[in-house]
């Protein structure tokens, strides 16, 4: 039968007894010649408090076990400045009891908890030969004997901690990009089957890229790392760049010249003859437009204003972003409903053209004729702008159809009468609160 008692009746010990003292694990074995090592900080240095705060960044990251923390926070404030200087060691003796007080939890799991951190590198357990923990201190406060919990890892692994912590916010900020560009795919994926949806019969490869993407999704919310989600997001890019194409592919492109030469004739669908007359200037109060006053009926109806001639074609105006101080991004934050039909996550003024004359264009009603004489008379960027401006009327505004409304803002544009800064800076008062124009970018 093997001996279980180390004394002179029954003998040594053998490796496998249970003698009833603390079990040493190689890695508590090297954290207590570490803390051996070390020598104090200088006098005058040690702030435990901040080592605390330098653990309580880093504690997240290093899988720990519960109350881990709260157990740590409780030993350093039974500790005091000049125990972590040079010439003293800084240990605490709490009792198992008061420790199950303080962290209200049972004294198994107190003991648990200890070895565990123990294990774990954070302090070293430093009992007498009886296995008591107790201290004693001088009257200047200083320890003169003492047995307890070690402390000395946590001034050791100080940089250590800094460092996790430091990574750690870099694996969030990078997860919180990565997480952001998921979102901006899959809603743009989703804007792309309703534009897909209005422009004809969805593409036979839709069902398909549509449970992929809802795959990609599924995995994405379950990746932990960056390492993980990084190759998910660009499967989701790859896919909406397959969305987009499909509608590029769809859409009828614009015509660099949709009206032919640019003094030669031309006609302007406005399904009416009193389409002329419904016209407002952009900016003004959102109600019915008064008709003019009736011409008398002798002699015909005057035709619409002839195209200019070429000598009276001016130079290009300024972009909105300069006219306005109006950028691209600014403008789809003034109208939301605009960005359904952009499909890039940074656009540009170039973007907006693009966008408005293939997507917006027809959905408003809006002829590829006055389109073009939009673009000829006010330039393809403010052009754009006018029909975007058309988002943000009601449709009880119009008397007979937002093409009809365009080609009133056309017809003033071309007499100089067009003042769409008046409806931008009503948008910027409403969005933004009145602020200074000059702080406007």
């Amino acid at each position: 039968m093997p001996k279980f008692r180390n004394d002179p009746i029954s003998g040594p010990t053998l490796p496998n007894q249970i003698t009833g003292a603390r079990r040493i694990t190689p890695t508590m074995l090297l954290t207590r010649d570490e803390a051996d090592s070390f020598t104090g900080l200088p006098r005058g240095t040690a702030k435990p408090f901040q080592l605390l705060s330098a653990f309580e960044e880093a504690a997240p990251y290093l899988c720990l076990p519960p109350h881990a923390f709260k157990l740590i926070c409780f030993l350093v404030k039974q500790t005091r400045p000049q125990d972590w200087e040079e010439g003293s060691r800084p240990i605490a003796w709490p009792s198992a009891r008061l420790q199950a007080e303080k962290l209200e939890l049972s004294p198994t799991r107190v003991k648990a908890l200890n070895r565990a951190l123990c294990e774990a590198g954070l302090f070293v357990i430093r009992d007498n030969e009886q296995g008591k923990r107790y201290g004693r201190r001088s009257a200047d406060g200083r320890i003169i004997e003492a047995f307890g919990f070690d402390l000395s890892p946590l001034a050791l692994r100080h940089d250590e901690f800094i460092r996790v912590a430091a990574e750690a916010k870099v694996e969030r900020d990078r997860m919180k990009a990565l997480r952001k560009r998921v979102t901006l795919a899959r809603r743009g994926i989703r804007q792309i089957g309703e534009t897909l949806a209005g422009l004809g019969p969805l593409p036979e490869g839709w069902p398909r890229l549509q449970a992929e993407t809802a795959k990609l999704v599924a995995a994405a919310r379950g990746a932990g790392r960056s390492e993980q989600l990084a190759p998910l997001v660009q499967a989701l890019e790859q896919r909406k760049g397959e969305a987009e194409q499909w509608v590029r592919d769809r859409v009828t492109p614009v015509e660099s010249d949709p009206v032919g030469a640019v003094f030669g004739p031309h006609n302007t669908d406005t399904n009416s003859s009193e389409n002329l007359s419904d016209t407002v200037i952009a900016g003004e109060e959102s109600g019915p437009v008064e008709r003019p006053e009736p011409q008398p009926e002798a002699g015909p109806v005057a035709s619409p204003p002839s195209l200019p001639s070429p000598a009276a074609v001016s130079s290009p105006p300024p972009s909105p972003e300069k006219l306005f101080r109006l950028k691209a991004a600014q403008l789809l934050d003034l109208i939301p409903l605009l960005a359904r039909y952009i499909l890039t996550d940074s656009p540009t003024w170039r973007d907006i053209v693009d966008a408005v004359g293939t997507l917006l264009r027809p959905s408003l009603g809006v002829s590829l004729s006055l389109w073009g004489d939009a673009c000829r008379i006010m330039g393809r960027e403010h052009a754009a702008l006018a029909m975007a401006l058309l988002l943000t009327k009601d449709i009880r505004h119009f008397r007979v159809s937002p093409a009809a409304y365009f080609a009133g803002m056309v017809r003033k544009a071309e007499k100089g009468e067009l003042h769409m800064e008046r409806t931008i800076w009503a948008l910027r008062s409403a969005k933004w609160g009145k602020a200074d124009r000059r702080m406007l970018n």
